[in-house]
């Protein structure tokens, strides 16, 4: 059993986003999650401890690599191909047989750099 077995797959995450979701609206989400958090901090700086301002920054760029693999998986086809095994267990067991993806996408998000760790983690792992 390899490591990151127990903990979930990136592209999967979003491809399995965007199956459900659409392309459109995963992907604006990641664009201005990652933007409009920058932009948040730039504007409230002054009202925001320093501290947490930085916190937000590194936050901000765990979506870096959703955004890009939402980018690269493209239209829903494509995302139900990336994943058609976790679609399946929803059409079998129901929608909570996905919710361990819901739940680790929102703590990894809110580690900084947990995504994009993650993410070279896995890629690396795929060679």
């Amino acid at each position: 059993m390899r490591a990151f077995d127990k903990i979930v797959n990136v592209r999967k995450l979003i491809a399995l986003d965007i199956s459900l979701n659409g392309w459109v609206p995963i992907t604006a989400e990641m664009f201005f999650s990652l933007f409009g958090m920058m932009a948040l901090v730039m504007l409230a700086r002054p009202i925001l401890n320093i501290y947490f301002s930085i916190y937000l920054m590194i936050v901000s760029l765990n979506f870096i690599p959703l955004l890009i693999y939402a980018l690269i998986i493209g239209d829903r086809q494509n995302a139900k191909k990336e994943a058609r095994v976790e679609l399946s267990k929803m059409k079998k067991y129901g929608p909570k047989s996905i919710q361990n993806y819901n739940l680790q996408q929102w703590l990894l998000v809110f580690i900084p750099f947990a995504m994009i760790i993650l993410t070279i983690l896995q890629e690396i792992q795929k060679l």
